[in-house]
């Protein structure tokens, strides 16, 4: 769904930047970084117009991140493309499906973070689409002015489900090194098109 659209069915999204992010998780304990096309941009050097601001955090700290919000924030969970408000006294057991959380003040304001749930936890990452891929959490993230962010092949991975095109793809691929291209291309279908750029 491109995000006019998105936009059209739920509302608003508030222009949020990775500093905004720092800032609203300053002091908290558990493990976070940015994904998305943020992290694109911070690969290629960079900027463009984005939708929303990718929050990636552990899954299993989700209890960690409700309690650091408090009651400030509404979250809803994402899922099959629904919306579920998940209300303070509900359980971390989430609609089957879920992949995010997205938070805003109330029904009267803009949506202003999506946090996605990711598999990984403090010390390792792994691949949402297949668990068995890992890596040490250091090694798939950057640190750019005390902020992490997922690096370009980590965030590739991700959008060629959704992103055919190769000139999506050639935007990001200065900054991957031979062997980010491999493990890229390990990630891809046969027959996907973004294949003969990374071989």
């Amino acid at each position: 769904m491109r995000s006019e659209e998105r936009r059209e069915l739920y509302g608003a999204w508030g222009e949020r930047w990775p500093s905004d992010a720092a800032e609203l998780l300053d002091g908290y304990s558990g493990a976070w970084w940015i994904g998305g096309g943020w992290a694109i941009d911070v690969a290629t050097g960079r900027g463009r117009e984005h939708g929303d601001l990718d929050i990636v955090i552990p899954r299993s700290e989700l209890s960690l991140l409700r309690g650091w919000l408090g009651g400030k924030w509404q979250l809803w969970s994402t899922f099959q493309g629904a919306l579920k408000p998940l209300l303070p006294h509900d359980s971390d057991v989430l609609p089957i499906g879920t992949t995010s959380i997205w938070l805003r003040h109330s029904a009267y304001g803009q949506w202003e973070y999506e946090v996605l749930l990711d598999p990984s936890d403090s010390e390792s990452w792994r691949f949402r689409r297949d668990t068995a891929v890992t890596m040490p959490l250091e090694d798939a993230l950057v640190t750019v002015d005390g902020i992490r962010f997922a690096k370009p092949q980590i965030v590739l991975a991700y959008a060629a489900a959704e992103h055919a095109d190769v000139a999506w793809l050639d935007e990001a691929l200065p900054s991957l090194d031979a062997e980010a291209r491999a493990w890229l291309a390990e990630r891809l279908a046969d027959d996907h098109p973004w294949r003969a750029r990374l071989t």
